[in-house]
């Protein structure tokens, strides 16, 4: 099996959010509030992934590895979620689902030191937080439309490093004792997705 020569610790890693991610999906059924355990460290295990890939050698199936996993961790969790939270969310989770496997797909065929479209780990922060405070339809919906443009936009965002990395991880771990630090991760989602127009505001 000469696939796992090829596996380097950072998709050790990738393998690892899958993992964390199917867990997650598996839970939302039978035990809601524990499947955004598993997501959160779904999350933590994709930002240390991108982490070790930086500093070690990018092996041949690194990039189209973690489309997948994050395909299933943050495209699939958060719209069963959406789903099993309101079954008429099930059109705009459907969108959000479709969305992020495009997000993801032209991420693998692009390279570069910025991306383009908001992360899907970024969006699927927004909706899991918004469910788990208890927001209603309204919010929910609009919420995974504008996510969803946003996933495909030609917008650049930061691929965030260093202490810019630790940080939101930090607040993750917590998230998984305190659900009010959903509060912290929506605006700090809110800020990152506001970068561009940030951005473009600062450089007039």
């Amino acid at each position: 099996m000469k696939i796992f020569r090829e596996v380097s610790l950072a998709d050790s890693l990738t393998v690892l959010n899958a993992l964390f991610g199917f867990s997650a999906v598996a839970y939302a059924i039978y035990d809601f509030e524990k499947s955004f355990t598993f997501f959160y460290l779904a999350l933590i295990a994709d930002g240390i992934d991108g982490w070790t890939a930086s500093k070690t050698e990018k092996s041949k199936i690194g990039r189209e590895l973690d489309s997948l996993a994050d395909a299933v961790s943050f495209g699939v969790y958060p719209s069963l979620v959406m789903f099993i939270t309101d079954i008429h969310l099930f059109a705009f989770a459907s969108l959000f689902l479709a969305f992020s496997i495009l997000r993801l797909a032209r991420f693998n065929v692009l390279s570069a030191e910025s991306f383009l479209g908001i992360p899907t780990s970024v969006s699927a922060i927004a909706v899991t937080s918004l469910i788990r405070l208890g927001q209603p339809f309204e919010v929910l919906a609009i919420s995974a439309v504008v996510l969803s443009i946003l996933m495909v936009s030609d917008l650049q965002y930061p691929r965030l490093r260093g202490i810019y990395l630790a940080i939101p991880g930090v607040f993750l771990l917590l998230a998984i004792f305190y659900v009010e630090f959903c509060y912290v991760l929506l605006v700090s989602v809110t800020l990152y997705a506001l970068y561009p127009v940030l951005e473009s505001w600062r450089k007039r």
